[in-house]
């Protein structure tokens, strides 16, 4: 695919924004290692690419209860099925996020000498409401999915399953060209600030 003068007017537009934010970047804060979890934000763009692909993405923050936090793994990709709706590609985002986490969760729970809490975090109510609300979907294959995310909700995998503002998801800059304050935020305060609309947690008595 040939460039075109709207793909060179956007990557000069990001260069100078490298230059005006030269010294923005990570750093990494102290966290209490007695109530440490995993925060995963998970976001998709339906069908916004050349070929109507969706853009999948997800950041996975470490936090404590004091609400620091260092971002420690983010995504942005492709998604390699093409999605019939933005339910479809939200879930798609929330897998591949969740199998990332899962396996930071183990080096975690194997480094810390326990298990630790694991949230996903979405603004897509209808993906919400499919998880917690037991509803289904006419997408039948999107139903295989779903119930692996249900399984491990069941099996504890899952701690919480967090409704949040779109304006407060980290992840929206890992699928959209548009700036991000949630994320600037958390980069610039290593703080972690959830707002929530609606929220099921599971208590795992292994954790007290």
């Amino acid at each position: 695919m040939k460039p075109t003068i709207k793909d060179l007017a956007a990557l000069n537009k990001r260069i100078q924004w490298q230059i005006n934010n030269k010294n923005m970047g990570l750093k990494f804060v102290m966290l209490k290692q007695d109530s440490l979890r995993l925060v995963v934000f998970t976001d998709s763009s339906f069908a916004n690419n050349p070929d109507y692909s969706s853009q999948i993405g997800f950041v996975i923050v470490l936090a404590d209860t004091d609400g620091n936090c260092n971002i420690i793994q983010w995504s942005s990709i492709k998604c390699k099925r093409i999605t019939r709706s933005v339910l479809a590609s939200e879930l798609y985002a929330m897998i591949n996020g969740f199998d990332a986490a899962c396996v930071l969760k183990h080096t975690i729970d194997t480094m810390n000498g326990k298990p630790i809490p694991l949230s996903l975090c979405v603004d897509s109510f209808s993906l919400y409401e499919c998880l917690v609300k037991l509803g289904t979907t006419r997408e039948k294959r999107l139903m295989i999915d779903i119930s692996a995310i249900r399984q491990a909700y069941e099996r504890r995998e899952i701690t919480e399953v967090i409704w949040i503002k779109g304006e407060s998801n980290v992840a929206d800059s890992m699928t959209k060209s548009v700036g991000n304050k949630a994320l600037n935020r958390m980069i610039a305060t290593n703080k972690l600030d959830l707002e929530r609309k609606a929220w099921v947690e599971r208590d795992d008595p292994k954790m007290d």
